[in-house]
């Protein structure tokens, strides 16, 4: 029988005794599992609806390594996770579960991808991801001081094409439209190719303005797709 992602999480859970996280909205996942199903969720990933609370019911391949960098190195910080040991056992439990899904034989997205390995590559690039993140902020507050007549505006979570200058080039999430934003030479220092930028954009008819900005996190396949 094929089972959704928060199906697998919950056999998980009661087969390896987890103990239940009961501030969550998922308490029977524990700690960790209630995180990561909570990140998923926040990514747009497929859900039902008919638990009073939402469940995962996309199935494990759709995940892919930005929904692994988006939990290590973006949602965990923003909920309260600072310190590293308590990181590195998140991450740990999810390492565990994953492992724990190849022994079962379920197919998922990150089935050829070296776990261990994923897992240090983001580790390493979150205090970089967090700055820029924290830069992103104070210049969409410099541009919001005095708004000038928008047009329109954009939400997405835009990738780094790449620097042109004093402007960063983005692409959108389906790939059909490209934006040039001109942002400080400090925040641009901080900005490497295939990085994932959750921004609200605005058009001013003459130029896109940064309006709001929330995480950042790597893509670390962008090189080979």
């Amino acid at each position: 029988m094929r089972m959704n992602l928060y199906e697998l999480m919950e056999r998980y859970a009661g087969k390896n005794k987890v103990i239940p996280e009961e501030e969550s909205a998922t308490p029977e996942l524990g700690s960790s599992l209630s995180l990561f199903h909570e990140s998923l969720l926040a990514s747009g990933l497929p859900r039902d609806e008919s638990f009073g609370a939402p469940r995962l019911s996309a199935e494990a391949e759709v995940l892919t390594v930005l929904h692994i960098s988006y939990f290590a190195v973006s949602f965990l910080p923003f909920n309260g996770v600072h310190e590293q040991a308590e990181t590195n056992s998140i991450l740990f439990d999810l390492y565990s579960f994953f492992r724990w899904m190849d022994d079962l034989k379920v197919q998922h997205g990150l089935k050829a991808v070296d776990f261990a390995q994923l897992m240090r590559d983001l580790t390493s690039t979150q205090a970089r991801c967090m700055k820029l993140s924290h830069l992103l902020d104070e210049e969409s507050e410099h541009a919001t001081k005095r708004p000038p007549t928008i047009c329109r505006t954009w939400s997405d979570v835009f990738e780094v094409a790449k620097i042109e200058g004093s402007f960063l080039v983005l692409n959108s999430t389906d790939g059909g439209e490209t934006v040039r934003l001109r942002l400080s030479s400090q925040t641009l220092s901080e900005v490497r190719p295939f990085d994932q930028l959750d921004l609200v954009l605005g058009d001013t008819s003459e130029k896109w303005i940064l309006l709001e900005a929330g995480s950042a996190y790597p893509n670390p396949q962008g090189e080979t797709e």
